[in-house]
């Protein structure tokens, strides 16, 4: 350690002219000299000058290596040196005073050393170290002038540390010893006395005229007297305070501050224009204005009292970042100013803030009321809230003065709501409704059955109708509404007898006999009594539809038509089916094909065989893609038999077997080429025909068909042993005659199934295919066994049997066994197989009932799959049908838009997102508003996004997932647009509505806390 300091002052002190100075003249000059230049230099304060004979000194002495002169001398150069350091503030003054006293523990100077380096923290702004050091070192033994120095610097740590007492005691003992600091300590004393609160203490303080006139703080002790007077509600004094302050300093730093204090008077004095003025300025001058809450409050509410609205909300808005009192209060002005804007929506949600707090119950209450009255006038009810403010308002101001008008409302809103469930609930929770409840309730009721049977609920909506019919005394019309659709549940879920009864029943009722609805009840009724075979009846309910129809619904227009034709086709009066065929085909809706195919038929039965030849071309050529197209080949075919006209006969059978291979049809016509065949005598050509359907189609009926002709075939030209190796060699083993064991076996099992014996049967149709394994009746035991299993709920046996009759695709069973088999895989989430299955039914469904069963099966499949191109396609394909559910089609239209948004075909997907969301009563229309609304602030398209939203906000919907969905998407919105508060305000309004556990609470935090 010996001579470390001496390094350090060499290194620290050195500067490069002094250097050069002192090399020059260190060898001409003796160390005793050297010394007392920079001793006297150092007593001249001349810090900078005795360096450098003082650095000599202490070099010198050591670079001789003679005894060093008395210890007191060095230890004094070296002092001198330490302290010339630290009042030339060197960076490394703390260290060399430090390393001194290391050198010199006994030092006389080390209590002064103690001070010089609580000093030097102090000017590094080093409180904590500062005020260790100045507690190490006895001030009082300090020179008088530095002793002070050092006190002030000792009481000013205290106060920036916030020890503010200990400050305020030496800055008193400063104050009675020294005059250098008089004014310093009485402006500090009579600031600590103001963040003490102890306010007349530091206004007399401020007030002491010699700190007033004291050039140092003239600028700054105004401010606090102002501010003191403001505290103390001398408004008077303040406001004359700041004006003359701002008067003689206009741009101090305190001049914005007292921009505030001046308008916090004006405005507790009324003058709301004078205070906008001057809080504006404030606003200028100051980059932090949210520091002061009530300033903004105080301009946002002179904004208010002077009709400026438009600037209301935006500043109060920024008031509103705490729960208590002013937020509330701001809140409700905000609402207040919105109302007077025209915006009832943001005042609705302010003043729902205003009321969600508790900090003033009056403010509440105004706002509470206010805030049901919007949402009154406008019909919010995104949430329920339409019901449940009003209920609410009543249970907490029982006693308000706006009780009896809130009562009113709340019946009027049972009358209006969309909020159905709500306020079903809140009516049940009343002890003794009146009439106007109950007329509301039955309404409601209503109301939530069509919401059910959008959503395919059938049964629940059965329920809610039957309520709401058990209450139909109160509103006739709402009854029979009811009956209608409790008519269409019953016919959705196929209970013809009870549908058929409620649509009468409406019809009987109703009053309103201008309506699509009232023609649609004869529609529906011609289609019961159609599928009953009642064709008279069904004609005439056809025939009112027809006559009803305005024409705004062609699609169920030319459907009547074809229907009108089918019945008059079945009691065979030609003429009048060709005349209804014609008017559908006219209408040129996408029935259009079934209107040609059933004329071609009609033709046909006229015998007209050329004609129905013209009228099938023409089908193909207007309609390529109709799934009449196969059998519109085969009565092709059939028309040229009926002509005797083999040839052309036999081209359009292999047309329809060239083109559509899989099709049931196409067995038929295979079939026909070898009748054809054999009745012309062509017998080779016969059984090289009849061999094709024995192999190509094994179990169905053509191929037991053509097995009976070959048969005749081969006897008649004595061919029999032939026959017998073909009949061997077939798939199945196809044995052409039956044994009378295996029929009567098989017989005795079916009789028994017959009797609704099921267990039995079972039992007795397994033995007959132990004993007959590929019996004649084989198949037909495997389907009864598939029957029995669905019945039973045994997947197992209906997969097995299922399975033994798909071995033979063309089977008059294989149709059901698909539906079966895949309905199994699929609920086994095997979509891979299923889908399968449901792709095969689709290819050789025999009516477009069971062709439309495949396609839903596929594309279910395939959207549970992720594959996109079989999703598109199955949903193209059932979307072309004419006639397709509402259910089916809003399942299509949204499985096929998914698919569509996973392949960036977002404008397709737009197209089908944009028909679903027209009905957000559903999940599928639910969520596609939604999409439509993410899609259109993906592109950048905010407008149209916040359009979007505020449309699906005033629809709702009963799936409140979806709707919270796009709150949160609104509030994204929003700030892409820079309308941070209107983001804040749809937050908290979901906050505080939305209570399902999901993960909306986590977005709505997560985007509240980005927002602060």
């Amino acid at each position: 350690m010996k001579h470390k300091i001496s390094r350090i002052l060499c290194t620290a002190l050195c500067c490069a002219p002094l250097l050069a100075n002192a090399q020059t003249s260190e060898k001409s000059t003796s160390p005793q000299r050297l010394y007392q230049e920079g001793q006297t230099l150092f007593q001249q304060k001349a810090y900078a000058a005795a360096i450098s004979p003082l650095q000599a000194f202490v070099r010198q002495m050591d670079a001789e290596g003679k005894p060093l002169p008395a210890t007191g001398e060095r230890q004094e150069a070296e002092y001198m040196l330490v302290c010339a350091a630290y009042e030339l503030r060197d960076p490394k003054s703390v260290e060399l005073l430090r390393a001194f006293l290391e050198e010199y523990p006994d030092t006389p100077y080390a209590n002064r050393i103690y001070a010089l380096i609580a000093s030097a923290y102090f000017f590094e702004g080093k409180y904590d170290d500062a005020l260790a050091m100045f507690n190490s070192a006895r001030l009082e033994l300090l020179g008088s002038e530095e002793r002070d120095d050092m006190t002030y610097r000792l009481a000013t740590c205290y106060l920036k540390t916030g020890n503010v007492k200990e400050a305020a005691v030496w800055f008193e003992t400063l104050r009675s010893t020294s005059k250098k600091y008089a004014a310093d300590c009485s402006y500090y004393i009579s600031y600590i006395r103001y963040t003490q609160q102890r306010y007349d203490e530091a206004l007399s303080g401020f007030l002491f005229l010699p700190l007033q006139d004291n050039a140092k703080y003239k600028a700054l002790v105004p401010y606090y007297i102002a501010e003191i007077y403001l505290i103390k509600k001398n408004y008077d004094k303040a406001e004359i305070v700041a004006q003359n302050y701002l008067s003689a300093y206009p741009s101090q730093t305190y001049t914005a501050e007292m921009y505030r204090v001046l308008g916090t008077a004006q405005y507790h004095f009324g003058k709301y224009h004078e205070a906008m003025a001057s809080f504006e300025n404030y606003l200028k001058s100051n980059s932090e204005p949210a520091q002061r809450r009530d300033a903004l409050y105080m301009l946002g509410m002179s904004y208010y009292q002077c009709g400026v609205y438009s600037k209301v909300p935006t500043t109060l808005g920024e008031v509103t970042v705490e729960n208590d009192t002013l937020s509330q209060n701001a809140y409700l002005h905000m609402g207040l100013a919105y109302l007077q804007l025209g915006d009832k929506t943001k005042a609705r949600m302010a003043f729902e803030q205003a009321a969600a707090s508790n900090a003033d119950l009056k403010i509440k209450e105004q706002a509470a009321y206010n805030y049901a009255l919007c949402i009154h006038e406008t019909s919010y009810s995104a949430f329920g809230e339409s019901v449940t403010v009003f209920e609410k308002f009543l249970n907490e101001f029982p006693n308000s003065v706006y009780a009896d008008k809130v009562s009113n409302y709340l019946v009027e809103v049972y009358m209006n709501t969309r909020s159905y469930d709500a306020a079903l609930k809140s009516i049940e929770r009343i002890s003794h409704p009146g009439k106007s409840i109950l007329e509301a309730k039955q309404k409601i009721l209503f109301q939530l059955g069509t919401q059910s049977f959008a959503n395919t609920q059938f049964e629940q909506a059965i329920g809610y109708f039957n309520q709401s019919i058990a209450l139909g005394q109160y509103n006739l019309q709402t009854k029979a509404d009811a009956l209608y659709w409790l008519g269409e549940s019953y016919y959705r879920l196929n209970r013809m007898q009870e549908a058929a009864r409620n649509f009468n029943e409406y019809l009987s009722l109703t009053q309103q006999r201008n309506t699509e609805m009232f023609a649609l009840a004869y529609y529906n009724l011609g289609y019961i009594a159609f599928h009953q075979k009642e064709y008279a009846a069904a004609e005439s309910r056809f025939r009112n539809f027809v006559q009803l129809e305005k024409g705004e619904n062609p699609t169920a227009l030319a459907d009547a038509y074809n229907r009108i034709g089918d019945c008059n086709l079945h009691v065979r009066r030609f003429d009048e089916a060709k005349q209804y065929y014609t008017k559908a085909e006219k209408l040129e809706t996408p029935a259009g094909d079934y209107s040609f195919y059933q004329l071609a038929l009609v033709a046909g039965l006229q015998k007209d065989y050329s004609g129905k030849v013209s009228l099938l071309d023409r089908l193909a050529g207007k309609y390529p893609n109709s799934p009449y197209a196969v059998n519109a080949l085969y009565e092709k075919g059939r028309s040229y038999v009926q002509s005797n006209n083999s040839r052309q006969a036999i081209a359009s059978f292999r047309e329809l077997l060239n083109k559509y291979p899989e099709s049931p049809v196409s067995r038929k016509a295979a079939a026909e080429i070898g009748l054809l065949y054999y009745q012309n005598d062509d017998y080779d050509r016969a059984i090289d025909a009849y061999k094709f359907v024995v192999k190509q189609y094994p179990g169905s009926e053509e191929s037991r068909l053509a097995m009976r002709d070959l048969k005749s075939i081969y006897v008649d030209a004595n061919r029999v042993d032939e026959f017998a190796a073909l009949a061997s060699q077939m798939p199945g083993e196809i044995r052409f005659d039956p044994s009378e064991q295996d029929s009567l076996t098989y017989i005795a099992a079916e009789k028994i199934y017959m009797k609704g014996e099921a267990t039995p049967a079972k039992n007795s149709f397994a033995r007959y295919l132990q004993s007959f394994p590929d019996g004649a009746f084989s198949l037909n035991a495997h389907y009864y066994l598939c029957v029995i299993g669905k019945e039973q709920k045994d997947e197992e046996a209906v997969l097995l049997h299922a399975g033994k009759l798909l071995e033979y695709p063309d089977n008059p069973y294989s149709e059901e066994a698909l539906l079966m088999h895949g309905e199994i895989l699929f609920n086994r989430k095997q979509y891979d197989q299923a889908i399968a299955d449901y792709k095969k039914l689709q290819a050789k469904a025999s009516t477009a009932e069971r062709r439309q069963l495949g396609s839903i099966g596929v594309l279910r499949c395939a959207a549970l799959m992720g594959d996109d191109a079989d999703v598109i396609q199955s949903a193209t394909s059932l979307l072309a049908e004419a006639k397709l559910s509402p259910e089916l089609r809003n399942e299509a239209l949204y499985y096929r838009a998914k698919s569509y948004l996973r392949q960036k075909a977002d404008k397709k997907a737009m197209d089908d997102l944009k028909l679903l969301a027209k009905d957000t009563r559903t999940l599928y229309g639910a969520e596609a508003k939604f999409l439509v609304a993410q899609q259109l602030y993906n592109a950048r398209e905010y407008p149209a996004a916040e359009k979007e939203i505020l449309d699906y906000i005033d629809q709702s919907t009963p799936h409140a997932y979806w709707l919270a969905r796009s709150f949160v998407l609104l509030s994204d919105v929003y700030v892409a647009m820079d309308k941070k508060l209107d983001a804040r305000q749809y937050l908290l309004s979901l906050q505080q509505n939305y209570q399902a556990d999901d993960d909306i609470a986590g977005m709505i935090n997560e985007r509240l806390e980005k927002l602060k």
